[in-house]
């Protein structure tokens, strides 16, 4: 179906093109014919004129006919007659050959290459259009030489011979190279159109989207004005506070969207505790009338482990404008709460479902059937991150038209550190331990020497480098903040040093558990996350992912 569509568009602009031609064509060829009847008779050059007009009248009507009806057999008569149109002009050309006198052969050829010239531009668009109408100047060309080797007086017949075949050959790689270049050219002004009507549709989405926090934020303000008590002056606050964290999410979306675009998120899983996530989630003020006292309760199925691997930055956007989405869509007034409920998907160990609902006066029981309910600016982010993530993500409507939210998420469950310790999956590890402070110094290398992983001690950034340069490691545990020089820079000199050792595997080892510190050291391109205190199964975990073990014998 794709074929036959680029070729109806092919067909169509094809014969736009020489209906665009049409003119300066007979043009020309009425120019050649008056060269031909210098020497051919009067009555072969008329011929020839009519037959070449005619057969350019019926392609007029053939094009039109197949614009009216595109069947392959009308097709194939617009391919014929072009062909016969280039065949009829280039058959004077063979007269005018057999004339004896080498400035008689040349005014020959000139025709000839008139319609390669002809052909290798004007009739590119469509393909076959061009190599079939190459066809009687590339076969004449090669004649004229070819019609001499009987004759014992000339001379470098074959040079003649090779240097048509030469010049047919550089008009075919034109003809492709013109073909292959107007597809290109197509397709970017089609991409330019579709990119600016995405625009246009982005632009009234935003406009739609903006309209509402704003009238929020004029009317509240101007009714917060003309307030006359406290407890109302304390509405209208908090109602402008709301559109306020609306405006501001919608201007977060906005630069989400605009780095999916280029790509600039990606998904970067770490080792993290489920619940502490969600409760972070549960934590934020949601963008949503008068919801200062709005409650979100998290809920955690047993089955679900306690640490996994996920993206907990993209989960968090994702999250907090389903949350949104659920409250600001409900039919209710007012939900008194948001339930979050986290189990494994069915029947998969590998990925967690999330599911949020709100719940209040009017709000239909927990176990009911949603059916898919409508994709705002919000909605068309957290489904394009859930792309990034390999997550699927949805609102959803019971039926009572109460929104529900489902996510499922990646999650890799984290192993449990082997009791015969790291020397039975990855033979001898050494880890280099940065960090400033000695007593977490010592921790994290008992730790990795209670996991029979062999470790050692950097008390600086420049100690790291130092070491990094006489001894070999396979993992770095970098702590972020040091004085002088701090895990950020030591990770860029690293990175920089253009050794053996440049690209060794970086974890960050930090306090920062803030979700923004934890954004903001993922991309920087480290290896892994951990927070401290440090768990000893995060540590084990964050292992693994960073250098991974070798495959089994």
């Amino acid at each position: 179906m794709a074929d036959r569509a680029i070729w109806l568009d092919e067909m169509s602009r094809q014969g736009k093109r020489l209906e665009a031609d049409l003119v300066v064509r007979q043009v020309g060829i009425a120019l050649s014919c008056v060269l031909f009847g210098v020497l051919l008779p009067f009555w072969l050059v008329f011929f020839t004129y009519l037959l070449c007009v005619g057969c350019d009248i019926l392609q007029l009507r053939l094009q039109a006919a197949f614009a009216a009806n595109p069947t392959r057999f009308r097709h194939a008569l617009i391919l014929a007659n072009s062909t016969a149109i280039v065949a009829f002009y280039c058959l004077p050309a063979v007269f005018i050959a057999m004339i004896p006198g080498p400035l008689v052969k040349f005014a020959a050829l000139l025709p000839l290459v008139g319609a390669l010239l002809n052909v290798s531009i004007v009739r590119s668009i469509h393909l076959p259009m061009g190599i079939l109408s190459s066809v009687p100047p590339a076969l004449v060309l090669l004649w004229i030489p070819a019609h001499s080797l009987t004759d014992p007086r000339a001379t470098h017949v074959g040079l003649a011979i090779m240097g048509g075949i030469a010049l047919v050959g550089y008009f075919l790689a034109c003809l492709v190279q013109n073909h292959r270049a107007h597809a290109t050219l197509v397709a970017a002004f089609e991409n330019a159109n579709a990119a600016n009507r995405a625009k246009s549709r982005f632009l009234s989405t935003m406009s739609h989207e903006l309209r509402t926090p704003l009238n929020g934020v004029l009317g509240h303000s101007q009714l917060l004005r003309e307030a006359t008590d406290l407890d109302t002056a304390r509405r209208h606050a908090a109602e402008v506070e709301a559109a306020a964290r609306a405006l501001r999410m919608l201007a977060e979306d906005v630069i989400d969207l605009a780095s999916l675009s280029e790509g600039e998120i990606r998904f970067k899983p770490v080792t993290a505790a489920i619940r502490a996530e969600l409760e972070a989630v549960a934590a934020m003020k949601l963008p949503v009338r008068g919801g200062t006292d709005l409650a979100i309760s998290v809920e955690i199925a047993p089955e679900v482990p306690e640490f996994g691997r996920f993206d907990p930055i993209l989960l968090r956007k994702c999250l907090t404008h389903l949350s949104a989405a659920v409250v600001s869509d409900h039919s209710s007034e007012r939900p008194t709460r948001i339930d979050m409920r986290c189990a494994l998907a069915p029947g998969r160990m590998d990925r967690l479902r999330i599911t949020i609902a709100a719940r209040g006066p009017g709000c239909a029981p927990e176990n009911r059937v949603a059916t898919p309910g409508g994709e705002g600016l919000a909605n068309t982010l957290v489904r394009r991150i859930a792309e990034v993530m390999g997550a699927r993500a949805a609102v959803l409507r019971a039926p009572d038209g109460s929104p529900v939210a489902r996510i499922e998420v990646p999650f890799v469950m984290v192993p449990d550190p082997p009791e015969t310790g790291a020397e039975s999956i990855y033979g001898r590890l050494r880890v280099l331990v940065v960090d400033d402070i000695p007593t977490n110094r010592l921790i994290v290398v008992q730790m990795l020497r209670s996991l029979r992983i062999e470790a050692f001690e950097a008390e600086s950034g420049g100690d790291a480098l130092e070491r990094l340069a006489i001894e070999q490691f396979d993992l770095v545990l970098l702590d972020m903040n040091m004085p002088d020089m701090d895990g950020e820079a030591t990770f860029r000199e690293i990175r920089a040093a253009g050794t053996d050792w440049a690209g060794i595997p970086v974890v960050a080892l930090t306090a920062d558990a803030a979700v923004t510190q934890r954004e903001h050291y993922m991309a920087l391109d480290l290896d892994g996350f951990i927070s401290k205190p440090v768990d000893k199964r995060l540590l084990w975990a964050e292992i693994l992912s960073a250098v991974p073990p070798p495959p089994p014998l």
